[in-house]
């Protein structure tokens, strides 16, 4: 498409590129990027802010002092949670744009490898951000949790595509058997841990422990049903997926990435229900909820891709890549402009 037809498909009221209604993905990953800057502003900067005005110290010093700290800085601490609820617009945003991604690409090899670059480009600039250190190996940025989701999605693929080919050996059968093992195993332990994050807040009980032996039992029993419905290679696909979903899952926790295995499960829900985008959309956003529920605000994240018209938009391929890098960057020296520099942060 020119120039010119560029130009009369933006100034058209109502309509996304080549007069579709709606929004292009494009001005998704705009609302994406101005959400997440949002976010890091109160991340990186006033919460140093923060902790200069004695936040610490209000907080250790009992209700009573941090309500008075609260009252000295008020419009610091309700700007502060209102741009963090805006934030939890960014996350969600871009898994979705990630899976409209892996469905679209050309070259699933070349994206994993721009994420792999630039996760690596970026792991300085995110230390200085959150920690006020060079380096903080305890604590990865989003890149890695992306690169996880979008490596799982790879492997979706590929199992789906060995189920569909009519050889019966594109995997070893001992491989396949070991994958209902391990699918299964996968399965026991996603369905206690979604058990313990929702009545975590409420503490063990008789509850907690009926629906732990529900899901405990219902696990198998679940797999068997599927695989007399949908029949035994289908199962062992399955089987696979939850495997390779669970050690991707382990990798994000084991390196301490943003969102760690929780955001690749979101990834991976999304592309699960990826044929309508707003189920895709909501069920990524009950995911972030499960974790926290500070993720609430999430849900906003439904109305962008609702408007989607399933355009790619403006040629934006390289703008995230880069300003996620330089936006933390300029962020930290910032907070070093302001005197704010020298104060670690611990994440």
């Amino acid at each position: 498409m020119d120039s010119m037809q560029s130009g009369i498909d933006i100034l058209r009221p109502g309509t996304g590129v080549r007069g579709r209604k709606g929004i292009s993905g494009s001005t998704i990953k705009i609302i994406a990027v101005i959400a997440m800057l949002i976010d890091h502003i109160a991340a990186v900067v006033l919460i140093r802010q923060f902790m200069a005005e004695g936040y610490m110290a209000a907080v250790g010093g009992g209700e009573g002092q941090f309500l008075a700290w609260i009252g000295e800085n008020s419009l610091l601490y309700y700007g502060n949670l209102v741009m963090r609820m805006i934030g939890r617009l960014g996350f969600p945003l871009f898994c979705f744009l990630l899976v409209e991604g892996a469905q679209r690409s050309r070259n699933l090899r070349k994206y994993a490898i721009r994420l792999i670059i630039f996760a690596l480009v970026s792991e300085i600039p995110f230390d200085l951000a959150t920690t006020g250190k060079v380096w903080n190996s305890g604590y990865q940025n989003v890149y890695f949790t992306l690169l996880f989701g979008l490596l799982t999605i790879c492997t979706y693929q590929f199992f789906a595509a060995c189920e569909q080919r009519e050889e019966k050996n594109d995997l070893p059968g001992g491989l396949r058997m070991l994958f209902i093992v391990t699918g299964a195993a996968t399965l026991e332990v996603l369905a206690m841990t979604l058990v313990q994050l929702f009545f975590g807040a409420l503490g063990e009980g008789a509850l907690q422990t009926l629906f732990s032996l529900v899901f405990l039992a219902s696990g198998p029993l679940g797999l068997v049903l599927y695989g007399k419905r949908k029949g035994m290679r289908r199962l062992q696909t399955l089987c696979a997926d939850l495997t390779v979903l669970a050690l991707f899952m382990l990798a994000a926790e084991f390196l301490r990435t943003d969102y760690g295995g929780m955001g690749v499960l979101t990834v991976s829900v999304m592309y699960l229900y990826r044929r309508n985008r707003v189920k895709s959309m909501l069920a990524g956003c009950v995911v972030l909820t499960l974790m926290s529920a500070s993720e609430l605000p999430a849900f906003l994240a439904i109305l962008p891709v609702a408007l989607y018209n399933g355009t790619r938009g403006l040629k934006m391929k390289y703008f995230f890549y880069v300003f996620y890098p330089l936006h933390l960057g300029l962020l930290y020296l910032l907070a070093v402009l302001l005197g704010l520099g020298g104060i670690i942060l611990i994440y």
